[in-house]
């Protein structure tokens, strides 16, 4: 396909999985929801001082996102299993790494508006200041947000189809992305703790590098997975 087509199947399917969304509310409530329940229980519970407080942020707040995130990606395929559209996907006039990137794109948009609430909230329960230094933290979640989608959407899509689906889908991204959540987690303290140098870019660069493996690993596989 030319670029200019790769582009417009890819917008079309964000577009109609959007819409759908914005449709139905199926996902983002129940995400939202679970996500700000999760952080507020972290928060309460920390009867710590800022310092103390600080240094445990990062792995709290990627603890949330990953748990919250999860509903997004469970429901990623799942709609078109439960609806019987999965063989109209597949006919899709696109290649399957297309309709790949297209849902990891659905997934990270998704988990991105939930971050925008997710921060704010973590920032006024706890008082850490996480917005301190907004650029690197950007940088970091987006970087980490590519990895969670990434890998979650081909998972996604393979668990999809299972009956007994609730829970596994979460079951096997924990393993494969512990390295993704020490990595920002780690990120995420440095900045607040004002080390914004080569030990925070070391992390940064890490997270690059998942985020370009598992989006290019999941296009090659994902063909595949459709084929199953």
């Amino acid at each position: 396909m030319r670029m200019g087509d790769t582009a417009k199947a890819m917008w079309w399917l964000v577009y109609k999985d959007s819409l759908r969304e914005l449709r139905t509310f199926g996902v983002w409530p129940g995400m939202l929801l679970l996500g700000l329940a999760t952080v507020f229980l972290l928060a309460t519970q920390l009867n710590m001082s800022v310092e103390q407080k600080t240094s445990l942020a990062g792995g709290l707040l990627w603890i949330s996102i990953f748990f919250a995130g999860t509903v997004a990606l469970e429901r990623s395929f799942a709609s078109e299993r439960d609806s019987g559209c999965w063989q109209t996907l597949c006919l899709y006039p696109a290649p399957p790494s297309v309709i790949f990137l297209a849902k990891m794109a659905t997934n990270t948009i998704s988990t991105l508006l939930l971050e925008c609430v997710l921060i704010p909230a973590f920032v006024v329960l706890t008082d850490v200041p996480l917005l301190s230094r907004p650029l690197p933290l950007l940088l970091v979640v987006v970087l980490g947000t590519l990895c969670f989608a990434s890998i979650g959407t081909l998972l996604s899509a393979m668990t999809a189809g299972l009956r007994a689906r609730g829970g596994m889908l979460a079951l096997l991204l924990l393993p494969l992305l512990t390295p993704v959540l020490l990595a920002s987690a780690e990120a995420t303290r440095l900045i607040l703790v004002d080390e914004v140098g080569p030990a925070l870019w070391q992390w940064v660069n890490l997270l690059a590098v998942f985020a370009g493996v598992f989006t290019m690993a999941g296009a090659v596989l994902f063909e595949f997975v459709m084929e199953e």
